[in-house]
């Protein structure tokens, strides 16, 4: 089965990857916001919100999910199941990320999200279906 992605998960992909790695460049922002068909603003304020959201959230998030999972897969002395952990910890960060109160940093991530599927003619992502 294959699965068409939309342009808008493609970008942000992107730019998380980029992040992920050694950052963006101007030059590179620009490319891409050209292979795209978006501006550069939006490029660069998706890139700042997901930063912010990273360093104050995400990160903190992802090291908490991986203890507890650890935790919760070996209490009682069970032995860990390296073969169900992916599925575990993404369980885990399904509930954190459930749980996790509306902010200003998860608002303005929506926000570049939902400026980046303007300028592709795409609708706002409805608040519930955000992650």
């Amino acid at each position: 089965m294959s699965v068409e992605w939309s342009k808008d998960i493609l970008l942000i992909w992107e730019i998380v990857r980029k992040l992920r790695s050694s950052g963006m460049s101007p030059v590179e922002r620009r490319a891409l916001a050209e292979q795209f068909g978006v501006s550069e603003e939006v490029v660069l304020r998706y890139e700042r919100a997901r930063t912010a959201y990273n360093e104050q959230i995400a990160d903190k998030r992802w090291r908490q999910a991986k203890l507890e999972t650890i935790l919760r897969m070996t209490e009682g002395g069970k032995t860990l199941e390296p073969e169900r952990y992916a599925d575990e910890l993404e369980a885990t960060l399904e509930r954190m990320r459930d749980a996790e109160p509306e902010n200003e940093l998860t608002r303005e991530l929506r926000g570049a999200r939902d400026a980046i599927r303007a300028e592709l003619g795409l609708p706002p992502v409805p608040p519930e279906d955000y992650s």
